[in-house]
């Protein structure tokens, strides 16, 4: 590890075993990529639906992807910036990996509809969720502490965003109320900070980066980016000069399927090299490099990969296809949420002979008359759910010719 990082940035939420071949930061990344719910990933929707085809990423082939951009970020930036191995690669690439280990099932649409489940009960929110899991859960060990003692720069990596629900307006952007006491380890006391880590600007742009170019890919795969309809979205969006040259680039490429590879492959690295390391003013600086300095994206990258990814909403995330795949995955969340706790915050009812052996034995571990824990507790049940999984519970509670009595529940 190099000194870019000092004690501050690898002191860790609790103490852990001594490792004598690994670093800090590169035992924050393994337990990212053995833990159950990375696997989970696999079956969480990207872009189409997960198992639709063996082509179409999931939410873990992106991860996947987003952790090899970061490293390229990194690379990069040290090469050009330091001359020297400056940013750990190991830590960017464990954030990378762990970046949408909190997504429920059905992506964005049933993170809004657990969102919206959970107004009076603290909200949901993905990245918050992701901060749970890696505190809470992952790497529970035989003397009986839960989650990964990560370090405060992998903690911070994650924290796309740092005002807690209360703060918040109670819409979406925020950590759980009960996570003050991260935001307090984060930033070494009470007085928090609401701009990101250098650590996690790197990870955002790499998410950005990936999702914009390979929504693109899944979507030319899939039928929905075609010459006919960029050339529709044109027409109704009038872009500037630059943009249309990047639109007509884009279509010329459509024609044959490797030369769009190629190209997209291309912008990948053009869109790396987009970044660059600049120094900033920060009440942090003083403690942590991480603070000292940030990255900027050059403004014809920025707007190119902006014009990508709204592209990519109008033609695909909107399309009659995916929005009532997303309707049905909403009611499903919504359905199968309000059968297990019936009711509000005055009175309220969990559905207790329903629930599966592993709610069974937390429910024994909370306030059965506290409606904030014991929607917590279900609303963790189904986000932690994957495509494939959640369907086959509402099969079971609501289909009569699905399920027998040897399913596993």
């Amino acid at each position: 590890m190099s000194d870019f990082y000092n004690r501050f940035d690898t002191e860790t939420l609790g103490r852990r075993h001594d490792d004598h071949y690994r670093t800090v930061f590169q035992v924050d990344r393994d337990r990212v990529l053995y833990s159950g719910a990375f696997r989970r990933l696999q079956n969480k929707t990207q872009v189409f639906k997960s198992g639709a085809h063996d082509f179409y990423r999931t939410r873990l082939t992106h991860s996947l992807e987003v952790a090899q951009i970061g490293r390229s970020i990194v690379n990069y930036l040290n090469k050009t910036a330091f001359r020297a191995s400056a940013i750990d690669v190991d830590l960017v690439e464990g954030i990378c990996l762990a970046h949408d280990l909190g997504n429920p099932p059905y992506g964005h649409p049933g993170e809004a509809m657990l969102n919206d489940l959970m107004r009076d009960a603290g909200g949901f929110e993905g990245n918050a969720q992701t901060l749970q899991i890696i505190t809470e859960q992952l790497h529970e060990d035989p003397e009986g502490d839960q989650g990964m003692k990560p370090s405060r720069a992998f903690i911070d990596g994650i924290l796309k965003y740092k005002v807690l629900w209360s703060d918040s307006g109670k819409k979406n952007k925020f950590l759980y109320d009960s996570q003050r006491t991260y935001l307090d380890f984060v930033n070494g006391g009470t007085v928090h900070h609401p701009e990101r880590s250098l650590e996690c600007q790197i990870m955002n742009w790499a998410d950005d980066v990936a999702y914009s170019l390979h929504d693109l890919s899944d979507g030319y795969l899939a039928g929905f980016v075609t010459r006919k309809e960029i050339e529709r979205w044109i027409s109704e969006h009038e872009p500037g000069k630059d943009e249309a040259g990047y639109l007509d680039t884009v279509i010329k490429k459509l024609d044959h399927r490797e030369d769009f590879d190629r190209y997209l492959a291309s912008l990948t690295g053009r869109f790396i090299e987009g970044a660059r390391l600049v120094e900033r003013t920060h009440p942090l600086s003083a403690k942590s490099n991480r603070y000292h300095y940030a990255i900027e994206i050059d403004p014809e990258v920025e707007v190119e990969n902006s014009l990508y990814k709204r592209l990519a909403v109008d033609i695909i995330f909107r399309s009659p296809q995916l929005e009532q795949l997303e309707f049905k995955g909403r009611y499903i969340l919504e359905r199968l949420f309000k059968t297990f706790l019936q009711g509000g915050p005055e009175a309220f009812t969990l559905n207790e002979k329903i629930l599966p052996n592993s709610l069974r034995e937390k429910v024994k571990q909370i306030d059965r008359n506290d409606y904030v824990a014991v929607a917590r507790m279900v609303c963790d049940h189904f986000s932690e759910q994957t495509d494939i999984s959640l369907p086959k519970i509402y099969k079971r509670l609501f289909d009569p010719d699905y399920g027998t009595f040897y399913d596993i529940v």
